[in-house]
């Protein structure tokens, strides 16, 4: 359910990032309502593969095309993996935006076009809904798009300028998933940890008195402490515009989705055999854990690899992250003597 709404707003980030004062009060009106349960896509995943999105022909990750006809845009393709793209009855979200290939000619930078599609989708098919591990009650399905025309107007930004849209969109996103690994890890425990104060197993004392169950659960608190940090960090750098935000996000999705399965693979053992069956929480935990490598650009795929690229820049700036943006300097003030205080207020205050 929580993926389901933070797929609404990332399908509505072009819009509000890059839209035109016109294409949001047209697309984001009925989003504002407090009624009814639109929803949003941003399709960019399609089947085969998408980490090379921005790769030029023949390899490209994007095949979905866009091709002007008679004042229209004429969509064509199929998309895979993207979240509520089938909407609640199979005929597409309330809106989408798609990425698409404008000009198959054209250089990476400028071949990919992002477009505003208002539901239901004449030409949009549901072709299929893979049986995930976990998030079994999110909707991610296969959809293809025949001929499907929008207006000329309804391009994103400008014509080709595609590639900036889908990192302003999707780099704050990787943040996010750094939340979804500390949720899950918080609610497992949570669980371990009031599972080893109230359990025996089969001995004289609960097992949280036994050094090993201790310093697995300090162990897994520690990981979870280190991962709220770097989260929290990547939350507000975006937030306050810090040009470290895109770095520290991903960071924060990197390691908080995988540490995220290590840690509830540790607790796991903790609990003991009984957290393999569903009576127990975890395995369920596990199952939506280990998705989190996977999707919103995956680890290995595209955000070790933008990482990568950041460090192979001429000008990269190691301590960039540590600081955030440059603050001006202070001026020195002038030392001042202040009265001694005594007593419980003092020491409180201390």
């Amino acid at each position: 359910m929580a993926l389901t709404l933070f797929a609404v707003t990332l399908g509505l980030a072009p819009v509000v990032h890059a839209g035109t004062a016109a294409q949001q009060r047209a697309h984001l009106t009925r989003f504002l309502i407090p009624a009814g349960a639109p929803l949003a896509a941003f399709a960019l995943s399609e089947p085969g593969g998408s980490a090379n999105f921005d790769a030029p022909p023949p390899a490209e990750g994007v095949r979905t095309t866009a091709v002007r006809d008679a004042g229209d845009w004429v969509i064509t393709g199929a998309k895979k993996w993207v979240s509520n793209s089938g909407g609640w009855d199979g005929t597409g979200p309330d809106l989408m935006c798609i990425v698409a290939r404008t000009d198959p000619a054209a250089a990476a930078s400028t071949a990919l076009s992002v477009l505003l599609i208002p539901g239901p989708v004449t030409g949009l098919t549901v072709t299929g809904t893979p049986d995930t591990i976990g998030h079994r009650a999110h909707s991610t399905p296969t959809i293809t798009l025949t001929d499907v025309r929008v207006p000329e107007g309804n391009v994103i930004g400008d014509v080709g300028g595609g590639l900036r849209i889908v990192g302003s969109a999707f780099g704050p996103a990787a943040a996010q998933v750094g939340v979804f690994g500390l949720a899950l890890m918080r609610a497992a425990f949570d669980h371990a940890l009031r599972f080893a104060r109230a359990n025996r197993r089969g001995g004289p004392v609960p097992i949280i008195d036994y050094q090993a169950v201790g310093y697995a659960l300090a162990s897994a608190k520690t990981r979870i402490e280190a991962a709220r940090s770097l989260t929290w960090r990547a939350c507000h750098a975006l937030d306050t515009g810090s040009p470290a935000g895109h770095e520290l996000a991903l960071h924060a999705k990197v390691f908080g989705s995988e540490t995220a399965v290590a840690v509830i693979t540790d607790l796991m053992q903790v609990v003991g055999v009984d957290s393999y069956a569903h009576e127990q929480p975890l395995g369920r935990l596990l199952q939506d854990a280990l998705a989190l490598p996977l999707f919103g650009g995956s680890n290995l795929g595209l955000r070790r690899r933008q990482l990568h690229a950041m460090l192979r820049e001429p000008g990269y700036d190691e301590d960039a992250t540590v600081s955030g943006t440059p603050a001006a300097p202070r001026p020195r003030a002038t030392p001042q003597r202040r009265p001694a205080r005594t007593g419980r207020r003092a020491a409180s205050s201390r």
